[in-house]
């Protein structure tokens, strides 16, 4: 009998431009759709100086990728390995890469 891990292996991509997607929409649920009318959401945009992202709007972004992504994707590990000046400078392509590199490091354990 073959024995499979209990974590299915993510058929999605795991390109940067999906992740981008995938993270607008969370951050739409997050800080709304209104405020977010007026801003861009790129790659460059910082979540301090563009978005004003509050602490207790990380807390929700945190929870918010968790119930996406799952456990292969640790927002709240990922900030505290961060410094302050990187944590208040902190663009939404830094948090893109992240995810992305967890994404494709999870599907490569699963296929290996």
């Amino acid at each position: 009998m073959i024995r499979t891990t209990d974590t299915p292996i993510d058929p999605r991509p795991v390109d940067e431009g999906t992740i981008l997607d995938e993270v607008v929409s969370i951050l739409v649920e997050v800080i709304g759709e209104d405020f977010l009318l007026d801003v861009e959401v790129t790659a460059e945009t910082t979540f301090n100086d563009d978005l004003a992202v509050e602490s207790i709007e990380f807390v929700a972004l945190a929870e918010r990728l968790r119930e996406h992504y799952g456990d292969r994707v640790d927002f709240v590990a990922f900030v505290g390995e961060l410094e302050l000046e990187e944590i208040v400078t902190m663009t939404v392509g830094q948090l893109v890469t992240h995810i992305q590199t967890c994404l494709s490091d999870q599907n490569g354990a699963d296929h290996g």
